[in-house]
């Protein structure tokens, strides 16, 4: 399997397939940023597949290997995503205020 077949296969999961579309260089087989800014999830995720890419392993265990990273890759957002309700939730219950960060509180 070509680093080009992952990516599509992984492009036509996502939204809009931006992988493929505004993430990827299929000349030179790489990520390419987007000079717009954009969507850094689908730049994290073609990085995850060339990053992780062995053209000599089996179709199978390229595809095992990104699974692994994009559970790994999981797992972290679902630590910090609980991290965050947590304190929310935290916050809420204790009547805490904000504490003043905004923009518009700023001297």
């Amino acid at each position: 399997m070509t680093l080009n077949e992952l990516i599509n296969i992984a492009s036509a999961a996502y939204s809009d397939g931006l992988i493929a579309v505004e993430y990827w260089d299929f000349k030179r087989e790489r990520p390419r940023r987007n000079s717009k800014g954009g969507d850094t999830l689908a730049l994290f995720i073609a990085n995850e597949i060339a990053d992780t890419y062995d053209p000599d392993t089996s179709d199978a265990q390229q595809i095992e290997t990104v699974l692994k990273a994009l559970s790994t890759a999981r797992s972290d957002l679902d630590a910090v995503s609980t991290a965050l309700a947590g304190e929310l939730q935290k916050r809420r219950r204790a009547g805490r205020p904000d504490s003043g960060n905004r923009k518009e509180d700023r001297p």
